[in-house]
């Protein structure tokens, strides 16, 4: 009994040991896995802001004053460009703007001569009845002179009687027939002066048009030398000097100085773990002292293959889905610099 005891002390605490040792094992290994879950890390490269500069209308190159590469500074002339388009829209609406003017200048010399027609009209037939209404008084008093001259007729019995003689009646006839000449010719001159001085002329509406188009063809003709938007990298040149280009066409690549995006790919087991505005440190990979904070403004729509040399195994092809991450523009990470990236949780 004694021996057997003896014997089954070792075997106890050998199992103990290793009971206590898997425990712990298995701790750890919990711990670091725990661990490995919470911290999400993946790759990518900064990016600096390209814009492709373009023009609306198609161009000829004239000159260009950059090369790839070169640092510009806001304001400095990138290219000269001239447009085979806008002389022509100008030279179209100069023309038609004068073609209007002669036409409304002969509209108003038609009106101005109707109006003067009418006036010397009004005067001419106002003189013409007023002569005759003038010529019947004439002949009135006239009769009324021969009249008095005779005993036998009593004048005043003759104007209180309610007969009018014929030529009172071709006064009062006369008289209406001026009053209506002068309120008709009248008329047709005021509609002819309303006609000639309004506002709202559809050719002078016309006119206003035109002009403002002409100046903005004219703003766009000046503008045809392209400068740079801001400080900033030339990056390609799309075209030679004395080149025809069409609109909308690149002519040149513009990079901001300092990256401002951060491209980087997640593997895609991970991609529950990031949203859209979670913020991200960026490590510089060949520089672990620079580090800068970012924002997950983008997350891409699909999975794609993750590109070689971000991958943690270059010659293991992988997918995830790419995140874009922007920064702040005061940071001194390189344009394409690989960087690592880590989820702040």
């Amino acid at each position: 009994m004694i021996l057997e005891s003896i014997l089954e002390m070792p075997m106890k605490k050998f199992s103990l040991i290793h009971i206590v040792a898997l425990l712990v094992g298995v701790i750890l290994v919990i711990s670091f896995s725990f661990k490995m879950n919470t911290t999400v890390t993946f790759y990518g490269f900064a990016e600096n802001k390209e814009t492709q500069i373009n023009m609306e209308n198609p161009v000829e190159v004239n000159r260009i004053h950059v090369t790839t590469g070169q640092k510009v500074k806001k304001g400095d002339v990138i290219i000269d460009v001239s447009s085979s388009i806008l002389p022509i829209k100008i030279n179209d609406a100069v023309f038609s703007i004068e073609e209007l003017k002669t036409r409304y200048e002969l509209w108003k010399l038609d009106l101005d001569g109707r109006i003067s027609e009418r006036e010397i009209l009004l005067n001419e037939k106002s003189s013409a009845i007023q002569a005759q209404i003038d010529q019947q008084y004439a002949q009135l008093d006239k009769n009324k002179k021969l009249a008095s001259s005779l005993k036998s007729i009593d004048l005043d019995a003759t104007e209180k009687s309610d007969i009018k003689s014929p030529i009172i009646l071709r006064i009062n006839a006369l008289t209406e027939e001026l009053k209506y000449s002068k309120t008709s010719i009248s008329t047709q001159i005021n509609n002819l002066k309303n006609e000639r001085y309004v506002t709202n002329n559809p050719m002078l509406s016309r006119i206003k048009i035109l002009e403002k188009e002409l100046s903005y063809f004219t703003i766009k003709k000046e503008k045809e030398t392209i400068l740079a938007p801001s400080d900033g990298l030339i990056g390609n040149i799309h075209c030679k000097e004395d080149e025809k280009i069409s609109s909308f066409s690149p002519l040149v690549t513009f990079y901001e100085e300092s990256p401002t995006l951060v491209i980087g790919y997640i593997h895609e087991d991970l991609l529950l773990k990031v949203n859209l505005l979670d913020e991200v440190t960026v490590f510089s990979t060949s520089r672990p002292d620079i580090q800068n904070t970012g924002i997950i403004k983008t997350l891409g729509s699909r999975i794609v293959e993750i590109p070689p040399r971000i991958r943690k195994i270059k010659e293991l092809k992988t997918y995830g889905r790419e995140v874009i991450i922007e920064i702040p523009p005061d940071n001194p990470f390189l344009q394409k610099e690989k960087v690592t990236l880590t989820l702040n949780q």
